[in-house]
């Protein structure tokens, strides 16, 4: 089990997490509203994104061909959130 530092208004709280948070959604019980659900999860970019997009730059793609990984969500991190009370809960990063 990992712990995990979620902001909850201007302080941390720490979480243990239940399992590992992967790209799609999974069933836990929200510490915050302690009710069972399916995280809603929120893609954002992240490093593995800029690196890609970096990479395609510098292959030769400047014409607009190096934004393309920022339209792929198997290459941003993950946000899970609590449908509920949108308490964040995890967050999985790819790299």
């Amino acid at each position: 089990m990992a712990n995990v530092q979620v902001p909850v208004g201007m302080s941390y709280c720490t979480l243990v997490a239940i399992g590992a948070f992967g790209d799609s959604p999974v069933q836990m019980t929200c510490p915050t509203c302690h009710q069972t659900v399916v995280t809603k999860v929120d893609f954002s970019s992240g490093v593995l994104t800029y690196l890609f997009c970096g990479g395609l730059f510098f292959c030769g793609f400047v014409l607009g061909c190096c934004l393309i990984p920022f339209c792929f969500d198997r290459l941003k991190d993950a946000k899970h959130m609590c449908p509920s009370c949108k308490t964040i809960l995890g967050v999985y990063k790819r790299l």
